[in-house]
């Protein structure tokens, strides 16, 4: 393999999910993202997240995966976006995309 060539290490093509913090391309960046998490196995998280924080049941999440959604999502997101989410929503990928919503 050349160097000019990417080397993938299994995860999959997150370079097309790369979300540049365009608000008006926000919607099209999220039905990607949420197929990435489908080939995953990590869509279940993300399914009917409330808008508000005082509905949300996460008793019925399983918290490693909605982490692992978190660790995704933090590799495809620009720094303004991610230094909304950074703090308010650490480790917590169905808080993090209620913040981006």
């Amino acid at each position: 393999m050349s160097a000019s060539t990417s080397s993938s290490i299994g995860y999959g093509p997150r370079h097309r999910i790369l979300f540049d913090g365009d608000e008006h391309k926000y919607e099209l960046w999220e039905v990607k993202f949420l197929g990435f998490m489908k080939i995953r196995g990590l869509d279940a998280v993300l399914k009917n997240i409330p808008i508000d924080e005082e509905s949300d049941d996460t008793a019925e999440i399983d918290e490693g995966k909605n982490e692992e959604v978190y660790a995704e999502l933090v590799q495809v997101l620009d720094d303004t976006s991610l230094s909304l989410i950074i703090r308010d929503a650490e480790n917590n990928g169905r808080s993090a995309i209620r913040i981006l919503r």
